[in-house]
């Protein structure tokens, strides 16, 4: 009883205390609040992205699988595809699997049950969706059955789908609709919530049989397939990656020469586990952030320990008192500690509020395309992890106003208060070696900051090859049940592009079979008439192949640097020719002129003569390399048999977007089971691209911001403290002939020392941590010197100016009003 009766003694001394000081409450449970919620903020969106399990059975065991070649150039091809006769080779060879399955995933037009939509399909092998352990709401699960070469076609939907697309119809398993043009059944619902492949930005909507037919699996070099394996339960991942080493030698001893076949050097296999593969892109990003937040919280507890230390020594006589009335230093430190715990309570309640506040913007918007952002949630584990850091932070603080208690002792505290003249020199020094710490942590996030505000202003100024002002996009698929062949498909094409050319309002349209700039590469093998292969320079492989009409560089605004563009010349029968992009150009006739020279595109039986070069445009990624490139006029055989084009649209003026009502009617004209999907501005198109950069600059610019202000005003209280309790000092000088100038002088040095040390020491760690942003940086190195010293120069100017504000009070002291008072 004794016990609960000194702690109830101390919190309510302790409420006593804080609802007597409301300002200096309200200031450090601000403070713990900005900290406390940043930090949980963070926390909660790594807990749910890189540490929660993915909500499939024994998720664990699920590996991801892909084909390498290692000796590509420019670097290899790494977690590539597989084709259809390698995935049958490792599902008959490999035994350390319960199961193997292969996937593709494209959009599919769905009759819904008003108008058709266009919905991202996922085309899985008929154990797949059982492998993961996931029962649907209602129906089945896709089964071997459904998976076998002329079955009917099935489709489990998303919960989404079912809701949206058919209006929640109650009977909607075994209804009977048209998926890409061919008749299905939908026999079930998956639930709430689940995604395969899991992480997705633009997730499955409709899941339905792959029926990969073993028969005709297709050729060896066709990789269009993602691989999945579930571990057996005794068996490792490095045990099965050993197992698949073992296939790949194996495969290399039987290979004949000139086929495309495993082997260790050039082709290989490896494998991940699913969910640090689904995390992997955005892994670094969040843990950087997560450092971060974690400087953040470090300076605002700081802060408040400098604010506890402060008011502490305005307490000392009584601390003193209570020392000689018998009160041992480990009850001072409870009462100290009992504050500290409930005013990081009270900040921490304030923070998981501003938290969750924060998580749900992030999780509305997801800005930065973060993986698995719809089971980012607050959990036990995240209410545990505020809490041990709410009581961590609070007995930390709490403790620092007993630091210069130790070193001097209580009894000395009790004749230090006899005068009024200054705090004890051991209190002052560690306030001050606390305001350094602050400056070093904040100087280390603003650095972070500066870098990278410096990449994206870098990734701003990326040469994409195009002028995307005034174009709008839109995305046509022709259904693979109804387009069956290449006349029909070129024959719509064909006809769409001729009504789109005659939209009133436009400037020029045209159709492209990818868009930029990010899209999947092709890397497909390409004969280059007279190419000489040697052992470092390149290979035969075009990284883009593009189907495009004659507009197409006129519309996106692609210059042309050598030779002609297409034009009416080139259609059916005409003589086969092609565009290659400077890259191209570069590296199959340096120094050469390419036009006239000949290539012949991966399945084409004419060899096609090169016409121009244009520049190149960014595909891969803003902050890749443009690759090269081989454009294709679309009515040309090859280049024909795109079922999926982008309409691109260069308005005269007004909203482009106005026209997207005008192009869906011209194509319903042609056929009105089409969709008209993604219609997009470009310059969204491009702005989505840098999505993620974009919004790791913003919130470490957010964190940066509220550290320096932190920073700020806790240098301003130790100098502003300083001040106060010198005030009699400053008087005697003045009345012995210093002047104000002196007086500014002797406090800005004060300060300027503090702020030096806590500079340097920043510097120091800044050149050690910024190196783990180095993956995150587009064009900037981590070092960057002209970063570090902008940034340094605006900390060391506004910490100056931090204390110059009380350092110029103190001039103004009136020498004989102050020895009057004193």
């Amino acid at each position: 009883m004794g016990g609960m009766g000194t702690m109830r003694q101390d919190l309510l001394f302790a409420l006593r205390m804080m609802r007597k000081n409301l300002g200096f409450t309200t200031a450090a449970v601000l403070c713990l609040m900005l900290g406390i919620g940043a930090t949980t903020g963070i926390f909660t969106v790594v807990n749910a992205v890189l540490l929660h399990p993915l909500p499939y059975s024994h998720p664990e065991q699920l590996i991801r699988v892909y084909t390498e070649f290692p000796t590509f150039p420019n670097g290899g091809l790494h977690r590539f595809w597989s084709s259809g006769p390698e995935f049958i080779d490792l599902g008959r060879d490999a035994h350390s699997w319960a199961s193997l399955d292969a996937w593709a995933t494209n959009g599919a037009n769905l009759a819904g049950k008003t108008q058709p939509v266009r919905v991202n399909a996922a085309y899985v092998s008929g154990g797949l969706l059982e492998t993961l352990g996931v029962a649907p709401t209602s129906g089945r699960l896709i089964a071997h059955s459904d998976d076998v070469a002329g079955a009917s076609v099935v489709a489990d939907i998303s919960y989404g789908t079912w809701q949206t697309v058919f209006a929640g119809d109650p009977n909607v398993v075994g209804r009977e609709t048209r998926l890409d043009g061919l008749k299905c059944t939908i026999i079930g619902v998956m639930p709430k919530g689940f995604q395969f492949p899991p992480g997705e930005q633009e997730p499955a909507q409709v899941w339905t049989a792959l029926q990969l037919d073993p028969a005709h699996p297709g050729g060896r070099g066709s990789h269009n397939y993602y691989v999945l394996g579930r571990l057996k339960p005794s068996v490792s991942a490095a045990e099965a990656q050993g197992e698949l080493e073992s296939l790949v030698q194996s495969y290399g001893e039987k290979r004949a020469p000139k086929t495309h076949s495993f082997d260790p050097k050039n082709h290989t296999i490896v494998s991940f586990p699913l969910q640090a593969e689904v995390v992997s892109s955005v892994r670094p990003a969040l843990l950087m952030l997560l450092g971060a937040v974690a400087f953040v919280l470090l300076i605002a507890s700081v802060n408040v320990a400098n604010l506890l230390l402060a008011r502490a020594e305005a307490r000392r006589r009584e601390i003193a008192i209570r020392g000689a009335l018998g009160a041992s230093l480990a009850r001072l430190a409870r009462q100290f500690v009992t504050e500290g715990i409930l005013l990081a309570f009270f900040g921490g309640l304030l923070g998981v509020a501003l938290a969750f506040l924060g998580v749900r913007l992030v999780q509305l918007t997801n800005a930065g395309g973060i993986p698995r952002a719809d089971e980012i949630a607050m959990d036990w584990r995240v209410l545990v992890f505020t809490l041990v850091t709410s009581l961590v932070t609070g007995v930390l603080f709490g403790l620092a106003p007993l630091a210069p208690l130790i070193v001097s002792g209580i009894s000395e505290s009790l004749k230090d208060t006899a005068g009024s003249t200054t705090a004890a020199a051991g209190a002052q020094l560690f306030r001050r070696a606390l305001v350094a710490g602050e400056l070093a942590m904040a100087l280390v996030l603003l650095i972070g900051c500066g870098l990278m505000l410096r990449a994206f202003w870098k990734l701003q100024e990326v040469h994409t090859g195009l002028r995307p002002d005034n174009v709008i996009t839109m995305h046509v698929s022709l259904p693979s049940g109804t387009y069956t062949d290449a006349a029909k498909i070129t024959e719509f094409w064909t006809r769409f592009d001729a009504r789109l050319t005659n939209l009133p309002g436009v400037r020029s349209a045209a159709l492209v079979s990818g868009l930029a700039p990010l899209r999947p590469p092709n890397m497909n093998d390409t004969d280059i008439e007279g190419f000489v292969m040697t052992k470092d320079g390149p290979i035969q492989n075009v990284d883009f192949y593009q189907a495009v009409s004659k507009d197409y560089f006129q519309t996106m605004g692609i210059r042309l640097m050598d030779g002609r563009l297409f034009d009416d010349r080139d259609v059916q029968n005409a003589p086969p020719v092609v565009i290659i992009n400077k890259a191209m150009a570069a590296t199959f006739w340096p120094n050469q002129t390419p036009v006239g020279r000949r290539v012949r595109p991966g399945g084409a039986k004419d060899w096609c003569t090169v016409i121009g070069v244009v520049d190149d445009v960014k595909n891969a990624g803003l902050d890749r390399p443009a690759g090269t490139e081989l454009y294709l006029p679309y009515r040309q055989p090859q280049g024909q048999g795109s079922t999926e084009m982008y309409v691109v649209i260069r308005a005269q003026s007004g909203d482009p977007r106005s026209l997207a009502g005008a192009v869906r009617e011209r194509m319903n004209e042609i056929d009105p089971a089409l969709p008209l999907a993604d219609v997009r501005m470009m310059e969204d198109v491009l702005s989505r691209a840098q999505a993620r950069p974009r919004f790791l600059t913003l919130l470490l610019s957010l964190f940066s911001a509220v550290a320096l202000a932190i920073a700020t005003v806790g240098i301003y209280g130790v100098v502003s403290y300083s001040v106060a309790r010198r005030t009699k000092e400053f008087g005697l000088r003045m009345v012995l002939g210093a002047q104000s100038g002196d007086v500014l002088g002797l406090v800005m040095r004060q300060g300027a020392g503090m702020i030096a040390i806590g500079v340097g020491v920043g510097l120091i760690l800044a050149f050690f941590f910024t190196r783990l942003m180095a993956s995150l940086l587009f064009g900037v190195a981590p070092t960057d010197l002209a970063t570090f010293a902008s940034v340094t120069a605006v900390l060391f100017g506004v910490a100056l100016t931090a204390c110059y504000i009380p350092a110029r009070r103190a001039t103004r002291v009136d020498p004989i009003q102050t020895l009057r008072y004193e």
